[in-house]
């Protein structure tokens, strides 16, 4: 109770910052249980929206602790409080999110962590290529697929930008996924966006060709209609496929 009514007291005095900067402090020290405590006195007593500050503030810390504050939060029905903190997490950084996932689906919260993921799937190009290098990176293939799944889906120069954006490895999965799911015309498209790519196309190429036989024609005759190629660059025999 003391430290709410230093809160208030700084926050009374016109120190909004000084009163804020203990919030922030206190958020990623205590124990969740502790901080759905102190958010319940800031409620009552403290000032507006101090209850809900508190829990943005928490975001800043670890993940495993966001994570569980989160779910006490919920289970103690602090609904805006759990809100304004889960929203918050959309803004963790690409580096993060990994451990961030991780924490969620250790608090039961898995489907919170894929609410996460599919925000990020509509981020620009060079964002959404460095958050699958760092979910590769911490061994999440499954967080990968997911994310190029749903990136697999939005508009063709946007898929072809990202492609672009991404490792060889990771292009390929993207292409693999854009050619299950979107329409011959569509692979079309895609393939005269990045025509000018030549190991980018000839993935295509070599995608679509492992397609079912006639899917794999619908998409070759596509390409054929667009005037593209659909045969790989010629290239060293040691790094050369040739189509079945």
């Amino acid at each position: 109770m003391a430290l709410v009514q230093r809160i208030s007291g700084l926050h009374q005095r016109g120190a909004t910052h000084e009163s804020a900067a203990i919030v922030r402090q206190v958020a990623v020290m205590i124990t969740p249980d502790d901080v759905a405590r102190l958010a319940t006195l800031l409620q009552e007593n403290g000032p507006t929206g101090s209850s809900t500050y508190l829990a943005r503030s928490v975001s800043a810390g670890a993940p495993e602790h966001a994570a569980a504050t989160l779910a006490v939060l919920r289970r103690d029905g602090m609904i805006d409080e759990a809100a304004d903190l889960f929203h918050t997490l959309w803004s963790a950084s690409s580096a993060a999110l990994p451990a961030l996932l991780a924490a969620l689906e250790q608090s039961g919260q898995s489907a919170d962590g894929q609410t996460l993921l599919w925000e990020r799937a509509s981020a620009p190009a060079e964002e959404l290529a460095e958050l699958a290098q760092h979910l590769k990176a911490a061994g999440r293939t499954d967080d990968v697929r997911h994310l190029l799944r749903q990136a697999a889906g939005r508009p063709i120069n946007e898929v072809a930008a990202i492609a672009g954006a991404l490792n060889e490895e990771t292009a390929m999965e993207l292409v693999g996924e854009l050619v299950r799911l979107r329409s011959a015309s569509d692979i079309g498209r895609f393939g005269a966006a990045i025509q000018g790519a030549t190991e980018l196309y000839d993935t295509l190429l070599f995608a679509a060709d492992d397609l079912e036989e006639s899917r794999a024609r619908s998409v070759f005759a596509a390409l054929r209609t667009g005037g593209l190629p659909t045969q790989p660059a010629p290239r060293p025999r040691s790094r050369s496929r040739q189509r079945r």
